[in-house]
């Protein structure tokens, strides 16, 4: 057990992102924020840059900050590294690709901050006998024997 709260933002009545209420939510004891771009029953596109402006300022300033794009990325232009988030998801059968497929983009600095959850190939950069560093991402996540053949 974690410790964690789940909190959920109930939209308006409308089916409108709820900034006043979102920013209650949001303290400084929040960790991660998870948001859908673009609602996939409603339309609703949410206000990504007044998200992550709250966030980003005095509430929460180190909690990380994860889009759902998989309604917005087939239908309007999104620059993954200009909405400030952390990390980016959105899957292939939604922009005509086969199910089972998509992409999780992440801000660079944001995965060179994380520890790999698995060792050993070349997501190691330099060992020695009494530490060692990981390579930068994406390969400090790609553990095991690289592909060779």
């Amino acid at each position: 057990d974690t410790g964690a709260v789940l909190k959920y933002l109930p939209v308006r009545r409308d089916g409108s992102f709820d900034l006043e209420k979102f920013s209650e939510l949001v303290t400084d004891r929040t960790k991660i924020v998870s948001v859908q771009h673009v609602s996939n029953v409603l339309g609703t596109v949410n206000p990504v840059d007044d998200i992550v402006r709250i966030v980003r300022g005095t509430a929460a300033p180190g909690a990380k900050i994860i889009l759902d794009a998989c309604q917005s990325v087939p239908h309007m232009e999104v620059d993954v590294q200009s909405l400030g988030v952390d990390f980016v998801a959105a899957s292939g059968h939604k922009m005509c690709g086969p199910t089972g497929i998509g992409f999780l983009w992440g801000r660079e600095s944001t995965l060179n901050s994380l520890h790999p959850y698995k060792g050993g190939g070349e997501m190691i950069d330099e060992v020695r006998m009494d530490w060692s560093s990981y390579a930068p991402a994406p390969a400090r996540f790609e553990a095991g024997a690289p592909a060779v053949a």
